[in-house]
């Protein structure tokens, strides 16, 4: 039969978009197609890398979701005034990038438990006396995402700073609940999460001074706007975060402050797709700094794949701009990538084996942070194309004990189980009759004297066997199959081998013990004796040597007095 070779096959294939936004049409966000195509089936063969082409282009007037995360504590309160007006201005400056921008809103300051906020009523009422500020509180989603920049302008005008007692914030946990949470209102769209502050972030671990030993499980714990378990969970991990902004296609902006610049670049550079940018005074460079991060971010484009099953391997080479090529880590992005620009990306992927035979498995390719992704279904060929006409109890197998495939007799598991029962029977028949079942009989058998006289192990015609009969000894045996039948040769006596004599083991095992352990008694006995021995000796010794002194005691006194009566004259 001749070898089939795998291949690839392009299932859907929609084509890139290609519009402008000054134009009167204006597409859904699920209808604008940036990555082309988006589903193929690779039939795999073992050894065999099969080979494909992605095309990329950034879409013109593609819709932004922009989500304003601000540390509202006392020090802000300068920055929440250029903020007011961002709604309005940001739309009217990054008119040029897209004609559908959504805004949205939310505040954040400390979990509400010591010694992170003061507690006592007074001070959860007024954390800034005697001066007059908000009460504390962990995150508050202020504005859900909304076109209308006057509402934003509304929204963040109401809003009043609040006090701690700690330096860092807060932040992770109103970065989680606002990717999570679908109260966000998240489109598919290029999704931007711009985190303002002044101030170092508590992580993980942190919770453990309040108490908080509970690991942040990642879910959104919404109630009318609040964020209600912070006294509950301990803050997210670095990880943790990054992992989820990923999985959510959030690109992060950090708009700090000069002092806490070289913490958050640190930060930036663990997760994925994110930029940081050093607020001015009183954050007025805050819509420059947003525009320049957001271009800087798009501008580079970087493949991911989803876990490879086991022996699957994959490459990338990227065709970037100006004929840049790129291989190994570098083949799976590009850079300096401008709107209506289009790259392409070499794929390969090769199997080592079958990891799955007899099923599929599905593949996900996609651009970093984009909602858009390919699917890739990998099927495994681990047979010949010639099995597909295998012919089961075919005649030309021993009058139908096989499957006749690709030319050859593949025998059926039962009859193997039978060139078993039917060696021990032939083994043990004797003369000419024919008492074994008659299945055995299609056997061409051939008997040898010794072990060494049968087929070499070298030789790959032949299988070596060995099975034991009914009187527990071994019959060896080799064997060969082909389109006729079977041919065995097998050793002509069973290799028996006399069972081990379990009484003078038993007795010999209990009698080596009480040895032992006689032994063992008598030498600690004997240790004992010469152990008192050598202290009797020694206490004789000290006896002999010791002076006893009779000295009267220099500080003893007479308990008796004696008083003589000066007037006394003896009369």
């Amino acid at each position: 039969a001749k070898p089939t070779y795998g291949n690839v096959t392009i299932n859907e294939d929609r084509p890139v978009t290609n519009r402008r936004k000054d134009i009167a049409e204006k597409l859904k966000s699920d209808q604008i197609t940036q990555i082309q195509p988006q589903k193929l089936t690779l039939n795999l063969r073992a050894g065999e890398p099969q080979k494909f082409s992605l095309k990329f282009k950034r879409a013109e007037d593609y819709p932004i979701d922009l989500y304003y995360l601000m540390d509202l504590s006392d020090s802000m309160t300068q920055d929440l005034q250029n903020v007011k007006n961002l709604g309005t201005d940001l739309a009217r400056e990054m008119q040029d990038l897209t004609s559908d921008l959504k805004l949205g809103f939310g505040s954040f300051l400390e979990k509400l438990v010591m010694p992170f906020v003061m507690t006592t009523p007074k001070k959860l009422e007024n954390p800034c006396a005697p001066l007059s500020c908000a009460p504390p509180f962990s995150y508050r989603n202020v504005l859900s995402l909304t076109s209308n920049g006057q509402e934003f302008t509304d929204a963040v005008s109401r809003q009043k700073t609040s006090g701690n007692l700690d330096s860092p914030e807060g932040g992770f946990d109103a970065i989680m609940q606002a990717v999570v949470c679908k109260d966000i209102g998240w489109r598919n769209a290029t999704r931007l999460l711009v985190f303002s502050t002044d101030a170092a972030f508590h992580f993980a671990g942190d919770g453990k001074l309040a108490g908080l030993v509970l690991p942040n499980d990642g879910k959104c714990y919404l109630e009318k706007n609040m964020y209600t378990k912070s006294a509950y969970f301990d803050y997210p991990t670095i990880s943790q975060l990054a992992d989820t902004l990923s999985e959510h296609n959030i690109q992060t902006i950090f708009a700090v402050n000069e002092t806490v610049y070289p913490l958050y670049k640190e930060l930036s550079d663990l997760i994925p797709k994110s930029a940081v940018g050093t607020l001015s005074g009183k954050s007025s460079n805050v819509i420059k700094l947003i525009i320049d991060a957001y271009n800087s971010l798009s501008s580079e484009v970087i493949l991911e794949n989803s876990k490879l099953p086991d022996g699957v391997s994959i490459s990338f080479v990227s065709r970037c701009k100006n004929g840049v090529t790129g291989t190994g880590d570098n083949g799976r992005k590009c850079s300096n990538i401008s709107i209506g620009d289009e790259i392409n990306f070499d794929v390969t992927i090769t199997t080592k084996g079958c990891p799955s035979k007899g099923k599929s498995e599905t593949l996900h390719i996609k651009p970093l942070s984009y909602n858009e992704e390919v699917a890739v279904v990998l099927n495994y060929m681990c047979e010949c194309e010639c099995h597909k006409d295998a012919i089961p109890n075919s005649p030309e197998c021993h009058s139908g004990n096989g499957t006749l495939e690709c030319g050859i007799c593949r025998w059926d598991y039962a009859l193997l189980l039978l060139f078993l029962e039917c060696v021990k029977c032939l083994m043990q028949q004797t003369g000419g009759a024919q008492s074994c079942p008659k299945e055995c009989y299609f056997f061409s058998l051939r008997k040898v004297k010794k072990i060494e006289d049968l087929p070499p192990l070298t030789n790959e015609e032949f299988s070596r066997c060995k099975e034991q009969d009914n009187n527990d000894c071994f019959i060896h045996f080799s064997y060969a199959t082909n389109a006729t039948g079977a041919y065995m040769v097998m050793v002509d006596t069973p290799e028996c081998t006399s069972g081990p004599e379990l009484i003078p083991i038993v007795g010999g095992v209990i009698g080596g013990t009480v040895l032992i352990g006689l032994a063992l008694l008598l030498i600690w006995k004997l240790l004992m004796i010469i152990h008192d021995r050598r202290e009797f000796a020694k206490f004789e010794k000290e006896k002999m040597n010791a002076k006893w002194d009779t000295t009267q005691n220099p500080i003893y006194r007479s308990a008796v007095t004696t008083v003589v009566n000066p007037k006394y004259e003896g009369k």
